[in-house]
C-alpha cells in the first residue's frame, strides 16, 4: 500500500511538472517577437490622408486607390544634401530615412530603409534603435563600424565597397568615414518605427542633475558645462 501511494505520488509530480514545463513555453513563445507583428494581409498601403486614424502603423489605404508607386521609392538616387552642406552638417554626415511615411507600401511589413552620406571624416554618433536591428552596406568609400555588446564588448570593422555588417537589436553602435573620399552607405532595419536614441542627446539634452553626469564618468561641473555646450545637436 505504502509503495502504491508512492508511486501515484511520483506520477502526480511528474504531471505537474510536465504542465508546468508546457505551460511557461507558451507564455515565452507567445510573449517574444523577433521584429514588428506579422501583417495580416499581403500589403497595407499607409494612408497618409489628414483624417486617417492613427493605430499601431497607419491605417490601410483603400485597394482601388493602390499603384505600382506605392512599392516603389526613388528618394536614394541622390543624396539629402550637398557635399558641401554635408560637410557643413555638425558631424560631417547626413540621413536620409525611407519609413511608411515616405514610402506608404513598408507599412506593416516591419522594414525601414536608409541612406547615410558621409563627407571625409564625417561620422554617424553613438546611437541605438529600442526596437530594430540593421544591417550596413557599404555603397562607396571606407567606413569604420561596430557596436558594443551588452557585456561591453566591442565589434568594429573597416568596411569596403560591397561589405555588410550587422548592428543587434538596441546595441550602442557608430559609423565613421576612415577613407579619402566621400562615403555612401546603405541601411536596412527590422521595424517601421525603430527608434533614434542619440547617446550624447540622452545624456546632455535632458535637464539631468550635473552631479549625476559628474559622478557617472568622473568628471567636474566645469568639463559637464563644456560638454553640454558642444555636442553635436546642442540647443
Amino acid at each position: 500500500m505504502g509503495a502504491y501511494r508512492t508511486q501515484r505520488s511520483t506520477h502526480d509530480l511528474l504531471k505537474l511538472l510536465v504542465v508546468a514545463l508546457c505551460a511557461s513555453t507558451a507564455f515565452f513563445l507567445g510573449d517574444v517577437h523577433a521584429a514588428d507583428p506579422d501583417p495580416l494581409a499581403d500589403f497595407c498601403v499607409a494612408d497618409l490622408s489628414p483624417n486617417a486614424p492613427l493605430v499601431n502603423g497607419y491605417a490601410c489605404k483603400p485597394r482601388t486607390n493602390v499603384t505600382t508607386d506605392d512599392f516603389v521609392y526613388t528618394g536614394f538616387r541622390q543624396a539629402a544634401a550637398s557635399d558641401a552642406q554635408i560637410r557643413q552638417a555638425p558631424t560631417g554626415a547626413v540621413v536620409s530615412l525611407a519609413g511608411p511615411k515616405e514610402w506608404p507600401g513598408l507599412n506593416t511589413q516591419g522594414v525601414t530603409h536608409a541612406r547615410l552620406d558621409f563627407a571625409i571624416g564625417g561620422v554617424i554618433p553613438l546611437h541605438t534603435h529600442p526596437r530594430a536591428a540593421e544591417t550596413l552596406l557599404v555603397l562607396k568609400g571606407t567606413i569604420y563600424t561596430g557596436f558594443v555588446s551588452d557585456d561591453n564588448v566591442l565589434y568594429a570593422s573597416t568596411l569596403k565597397q560591397g561589405d555588410v555588417i550587422l548592428f543587434p537589436k538596441a546595441l550602442l553602435h557608430f559609423q565613421l568615414n576612415v577613407g579619402n573620399e566621400t562615403a555612401i552607405t546603405f541601411n536596412t532595419l527590422t521595424s517601421q518605427s525603430p527608434g533614434l536614441l542619440l547617446s550624447a542627446n540622452q545624456i546632455f539634452e535632458p535637464n539631468i542633475t550635473s552631479a549625476v553626469i559628474e559622478k557617472s564618468f568622473g568628471i567636474d561641473a566645469a568639463t559637464v558645462k563644456l560638454l553640454k555646450a558642444s555636442y553635436p545637436g546642442h540647443p
